[in-house]
């Protein structure tokens, strides 16, 4: 099973304004409302994948009940706990005309101390021998940023494998546990050094200061540009085939998504670096996170060179 956590979750809705102005009154058409948050965006993918997943959040409110709603009508597998606070609706405007995306994210509900207690009991008996754990994204406010490293504690005390993908405090936090797997993007990794990472060489360079804390593997992507992968004394470059992308939402999440199913099957890092990739991209030629489908994302992996580098 992918256990995927989601702390902050919402109600996105894609909507489509031609033309968009600022200062002014836009129609929208509605393209797509859909449960999200990353740890949620990685369960579809999962699923989409045909791999086993389970979704565990904080649902809050009238829209903590949209969110549940769509979550079902999915077919995505999920547990929550109830939170006095509303969950938090996300907007995103494409505008097709001039060719741009611009993201608006609610800030979300408060969590109680005791709210954050029941959730941690459930993650905890949520969690098997041998599961893949992904820990994506940040958190509502109240929750404190050391939530992300007990997360990764209990997950290797019940014998399970974590994927982490976060940024700011809570990666700063979180990786001090030492997850398996370790995912984000090179401006979290410079943000998180402190550095500048204008070579592949210095961002390897990084990496494998990760590897020598005690991760076993890190993978860095780099919007549509190549990822690289270091486990181990080996080290991985992918190229993602050209596309003329629609969306960038979720992108990365995909790319968990396929990576944890890769683990979960024990794949070699190559070949599920290769489908991680092209999970990333076919997710870009499409509008919201997470809508991807096996078929195509074989497609794309035949289309998706990775090259060992050392």
């Amino acid at each position: 099973m992918i256990v995927t956590v989601t702390l902050n979750p919402s109600q996105d809705k894609t909507l489509q304004v031609n033309g968009f102005k600022l200062n002014g009154i836009a129609r929208a058409d509605v393209l797509k409302v859909a449960a999200a948050g990353k740890g949620i965006n990685v369960s579809r993918a999962v699923k989409r994948l045909n791999g086993s997943t389970l979704a565990l959040t904080l649902l809050g409110g009238t829209v903590g009940g949209v969110i549940a709603s769509l979550l079902k009508d999915e077919g995505i597998e999920f547990q929550y706990t109830p939170i006095a606070g509303e969950s938090r609706t996300c907007l995103c405007l494409v505008d097709p005309l001039k060719k741009t995306e611009t993201v608006i994210n609610e800030n979300g509900p408060c969590v109680t101390e005791r709210e954050i207690m029941c959730f941690k009991a459930m993650y905890a008996s949520a969690i098997g021998v041998k599961d893949v754990v992904a820990i994506s994204g940040s958190a509502a406010k109240g929750i404190d940023k050391a939530l992300f490293f007990e997360l990764i504690e209990i997950a290797h005390s019940k014998g399970a494998r974590t994927i982490l993908d976060a940024d700011g405090e809570f990666l700063t936090s979180a990786i001090t546990a030492l997850p398996g797997y370790l995912k984000i993007n090179k401006q979290e990794l410079e943000h998180y050094t402190g550095k500048s990472l204008r070579t592949r060489d210095k961002t390897i360079e990084e990496m494998k200061s990760l590897l020598d804390m005690g991760i076993g593997c890190v993978v860095i992507t780099d919007g549509r540009h190549r990822v690289l992968a270091v486990s181990g004394n080996n080290a991985w470059m992918a190229v993602p085939p050209r596309i003329e992308p629609l969306s960038t939402l979720g992108c990365g999440d995909c790319v968990s998504g396929a990576l944890a199913i890769g683990i979960q099957n024990d794949v070699p890092l190559e070949e599920a670096l290769r489908a991680a990739v092209a999970a990333g991209t076919q997710n870009a030629l499409s509008y919201g996170a997470g809508f991807i489908d096996a078929e195509g994302v074989r497609n794309l992996s035949a289309l998706t060179a990775v090259k060992r580098i050392w």
